[in-house]
């Protein structure tokens, strides 16, 4: 990995926290409030985070940070129910006036160098904007859906649902942290992450004013089994509004949410679909195949938008290959490109018998699928066919019928979403 002349790459200490964040509110066009420094702060996973620090004068003031980004250390659901070690891309930016320079793209080089380090089989991201990553690998591995729900909205009837309770509070980390950690293990979805890292954790409880705009502080809704036992959550706002006529019209917007099963997943969402002075509920980030809705009696109530979710980008092909399930039998031989790790490359024979994968070099033979990593990548979740890609051009069927055999197998019998924004 080379770095631009005059700049060098250094891990970065918390005390260094305000200069990061004020070039994030360049990167971003944003602005910071001193009262939000601290709960900025401390959203920042400063054990994984790295920056471009100016060292000749001919680039500005030497010392001065350039760009910066950071990860967290999470745990992704992938088809079958495993967990691999991914790292979740967060805060990166470059300073408007060191553009075009190859800072970002050294930092992303370090990045992934870093999670390949570390035995994470990926990385992925929220991208601001979405070309940007695709120059790096990152492919779009799951989308997800935003509703507009009325108050009131009904639900099909779930057995078990009333027998929960509910409680609603201030959201706090030393409260709830452990809950929040406990229903994201329980979460079966492909694409949702763990919150086992502290630094990830702690993220969630993070509540600057800024997020706010006209909205009360975070709160939190939490459903548990009679003993006490957590099974779903919700982290949100409300906005309240009145119209002219003194009837009241606010807004509730959900930050993340998740559930352990049927009955919790409707108890959530009775609850928060009926809370007073709401005229509207903003659930977001919905699967789109989110249990939520088909429980809606009224679908076509349920104003709704696809957004991207997470993009994707394998660094250890074999590993994240090895890991995920595959719905039906498969024997065929896949060869990726990768500018960035050419030990990707392969060939790989892929086998699967019984739902479990096998990954092997497969030195000499021809291979049945020509893939890049960024479109491997958006597939591994089993949100984007392999079948849709190939009629996009942007898979190579070298043997006739092996696309569609590894599309069958590469289904997920959910939707993958990531129901954490980081």
């Amino acid at each position: 990995m080379s770095v631009t002349p005059g700049y060098r790459l250094i891990s970065l200490a918390p005390d260094r926290a305000s200069e990061m964040l004020d070039v994030n509110t360049w990167a971003f066009t944003g602005e910071m409030r001193p009262e939000d420094l601290d709960a900025y702060a401390s959203e920042i996973p400063f054990s994984r985070t790295r920056a471009m620090e100016i060292q000749d004068p001919a680039h500005g003031e030497v010392g001065r940070l350039a760009g910066v980004a950071a990860s967290y250390t999470f745990r992704l659901r992938v088809p079958g129910g495993s967990l691999v070690p991914v790292a979740g891309l967060t805060w990166v930016g470059v300073h408007p006036g060191h553009r075009r320079r190859g800072l970002l793209r050294a930092m992303m080089g370090d990045h992934l160098a870093d999670a390949r380090a570390r035995g994470e089989v990926a990385s992925a991201l929220y991208a601001a904007e979405t070309e940007i990553y695709q120059r790096f690998g990152y492919g779009l591995a799951a989308r997800q859906i935003d509703v507009r729900l009325p108050r009131g909205a009904g639900l099909r009837e779930i057995r078990g649902s009333n027998e929960l309770r509910v409680r609603i509070e201030d959201a706090s980390l030393e409260r709830h942290g452990a809950a929040l950690a406990r229903i994201q293990r329980r979460m079966e979805r492909p694409g949702t992450p763990t919150l086992d890292h502290a630094d990830a954790l702690r993220a969630r409880f993070a509540d600057p004013g800024a997020h706010r705009r006209d909205s009360e502080r975070m709160r939190i809704m939490l459903v548990e089994e009679p003993d006490g036992t957590p099974v779903a959550y919700a982290l949100f706002r409300r906005e309240g509004k009145w119209d002219d006529d003194a009837i009241p019209g606010g807004t509730l917007h959900t930050w993340s949410f998740g559930a352990d099963g049927a009955a919790a997943t409707h108890r959530l969402w009775s609850v928060l679909l009926d809370l007073d002075l709401i005229g509207t509920v903003k659930a977001s980030p919905l699967a789109t195949d989110d249990a939520l809705l088909w429980l809606l009696k009224d679908p076509r109530g349920a104003r709704a938008r696809i957004h991207d979710n997470i993009w994707l980008r394998i660094v250890d092909v074999p590993a994240a290959l090895t890991a995920r399930e595959y719905l039906c039998p498969v024997d065929a031989v896949i060869e990726v490109t990768d500018p960035l790790f050419h030990d990707n490359a392969g060939p790989w024979r892929v086998t699967s018998r019984d739902g479990e994968g096998h990954v092997e070099a497969a030195p000499g033979q021809e291979p049945d699928v020509v893939i890049g990593v960024q479109e491997l990548s958006a597939a591994y979740l089993g949100g984007v066919s392999l079948g849709a890609l190939a009629a996009a051009g942007l898979v190579e069927e070298r043997t006739p019928g092996a696309v569609h055999a590894l599309a069958a197998a590469f289904e997920s019998t959910s939707a993958p979403v990531c129901n954490l924004f980081f």
